[in-house]
């Protein structure tokens, strides 16, 4: 650092809790343990790839684009049992108390919380941080004349910076790939960039769980050429939410939801309830779920029960209906199109519409540019 010429740049991250790790050493610690255990490795970036669309999706009413998403860039913090989001973290020298079996806590220091975040099913909570790079839309200032006379000689693109406004969307796609152990695809192959790609194009993900097909049509759905046709960043969130905690596809099949044409089957109504009866009991188990825990002081309520409960409070028979449609939707370029994913949520059991009792026994609880910003640079 101290010499001439030298000299390299560091990004100073204020936050009020000390992360372990990042989401770059979470990924290349996990090479193994994606080979021998690749259900829970890839339900754990899902958990991941949920809260960075959830952090991104809130900056989208403030027109905020943070232009930069790489592992590097995305930190994890330590969750504790009980504090989902560490709203009263514990100062650092009192995180080697000893737990109730007597053996030293998994949060004592960096390395142990990494073990601990290997081992559990959402490994922590991620922070998104490094905005150097970040832009954001301004509103024109009505006072100033000679800003608005500067403003109308721009292009519209221009103005309303559009060539960003799916850039993170795109490199959220990216992120998928490296995070399952995958180069990026305009790393590998340059010259994608450089045409209109399809699908087909893309190079698929190794199936190795019951997540990998989803989490392939997703990054296909954010790395779609045409940023009007890219998805946004809500609609991946919900996607996310929906591999994680939603029913399976074959309830879908059996209720006559298809994108492929008309519902058959099973006339709307039917269709409304059942999706709703799925859903009023995936929130009474989850309420159990909790009634539970509360009798043992030592068991708290995790992020991924915080995170399971934000979507069952907020999901509706429409927005079920809707994510379906989202995750089975063709490619745009059709007669480019080689196949179509048609998995959804793993954990859920095939449901019957015959009987209620069926109902409840399979119910289970829980480089870097968009084409366009490149071509407008």
């Amino acid at each position: 650092m101290n010499t001439v010429g030298r000299l390299r740049s560091r990004v100073v991250v204020i936050t009020r809790e000390v992360p372990f790790q990042t989401v770059a050493d979470f990924v290349r610690e996990g090479v193994a343990r994606h080979t021998h255990n690749p259900e829970l490795y890839e339900r754990q970036v899902c958990l991941l790839l949920l809260q960075l669309c959830s952090g991104l999706e809130h900056m989208k009413p403030y027109h905020v684009t943070h232009c930069d998403l790489r592992l590097e860039n995305l930190l994890l913090v330590h969750c504790q049992p009980g504090n989902p989001w560490n709203t009263d973290p514990l100062e650092p020298n009192n995180n080697n108390s000893s737990s109730s079996g007597g053996s030293s806590s998994s949060g004592a220091t960096p390395v142990g919380a990494a073990a601990a975040a290997a081992n559990a099913t959402c490994p922590a909570r991620l922070i998104i941080s490094n905005f150097s790079q970040a832009k954001q839309k301004t509103a024109l200032v009505a006072s100033d004349p000679g800003t608005l006379r500067d403003q109308s000689r721009l292009a519209p693109e221009i103005v309303t910076a559009t060539q960003y406004r799916k850039c993170d969307e795109f490199q959220t796609g990216i992120l998928i790939y490296e995070m399952l152990h995958r180069p990026n695809p305009f790393e590998e192959t340059p010259e994608l960039k450089e045409r209109e790609y399809t699908w087909a194009d893309l190079p698929p993900l190794p199936v190795r769980s019951l997540y990998s097909q989803g989490l392939q049509q997703l990054a296909r759905l954010l790395l779609t050429v045409n940023p009007s046709e890219r998805i946004r960043m809500s609609e991946a969130r919900a996607c996310l939410q929906c591999l994680l905690w939603g029913p399976r596809e074959d309830l879908f099949q059996a209720l006559g939801c298809s994108s492929s044409g008309p519902m058959s089957g099973a006339t709307s109504s039917q269709r409304q309830a059942t999706l709703q009866n799925w859903l009023d009991l995936k929130r009474t188990l989850m309420m159990i779920k909790f009634a539970e825990r509360s009798l043992d002081a030592a068991c708290g309520v995790s992020l991924e029960d915080w995170l399971c409960c934000q979507y069952l409070a907020f999901a509706s028979t429409d927005t079920l209906s809707r994510v379906v449609h989202i995750l089975q939707q063709p490619q745009p370029h059709p007669q480019s199109q080689s196949h179509q994913t048609q998995t959804l949520h793993p954990d859920a059991a095939t449901l019957s519409s015959s009987s209620q009792l069926l109902l409840w026994q399979q119910v289970q609880l829980p480089p870097r540019v968009a084409p366009s910003a490149q071509a407008n640079v």
